[in-house]
């Protein structure tokens, strides 16, 4: 079976596109309209996340009102999407959305949602979360930490990496097997007093 993990698709989020069409600064993005940012997020997620696959997705899932929660979720592929919310998924919650002719519940589209993860992904102990901690659980012994929200502007410290859409070189989720080898050559940060603990 095939993990991936990303976030911050930003799905419909017109000021992240690029910056021929954002307001902000640079946009983030180098897309010429919000429409070709959309398509190309489907496009590259569909194109290695198969249908049988997990996809652990870390936060800011779309922009442009609840329907974008709808269409993007419907536009994949992948059936379990187990969800971290971020600080914009604040449609994500236990509510129906009235949408066309009926409604939808944001958090039936899901396989789960909650605020952080922390447990065995594969063989390995993984804790995620949206935001970047310079600490977290079991940190000092090896567990990964996964973050999104900073776009490739904060790096990591020791077993920790932003798994943004915007950080992989393909903008596209991460396999497992690219976090293992990337994580694989990043040696255990000690940075408080649990180095002492490291052997009990």
């Amino acid at each position: 079976m095939n993990i991936w993990f990303s976030s911050d698709f930003h799905f419909g989020h017109t000021n992240i596109a690029g910056p021929s069409v954002s307001v902000w600064k640079s946009g983030y993005r180098n897309f010429n309209s919000v429409q070709e940012m959309n398509d190309a997020l489907v496009t590259n997620i569909n194109k290695v996340v198969g249908e049988d696959d997990i996809l652990y997705f870390l936060g800011d899932w779309s922009f442009g009102g609840p329907h974008n929660i709808y269409y993007l979720r419907k536009s994949l592929i992948v059936k379990t999407i187990h969800f971290i919310r971020g600080n914009h998924d604040q449609h994500i919650k236990d509510k129906e959305i009235k949408f066309l002719d009926s409604s939808f519940n944001p958090m039936d589209l899901f396989t789960s949602v909650q605020d952080v993860f922390t447990g065995k992904i594969g063989s390995r102990d993984f804790h995620l979360s949206h935001y970047s901690h310079q600490v977290w659980p079991a940190s000092h012994k090896g567990c990964i930490h996964l973050f999104g929200h900073s776009h490739a502007s904060l790096k990591g410290i020791g077993k920790s990496m932003d798994v943004g859409v915007d950080t992989h070189p393909e903008f596209r989720p991460y396999h497992i097997n690219e976090i293992f080898r990337i994580m694989d050559k990043i040696d255990v940060k000690f940075i408080d007093h649990h180095e002492s603990e490291t052997n009990r």
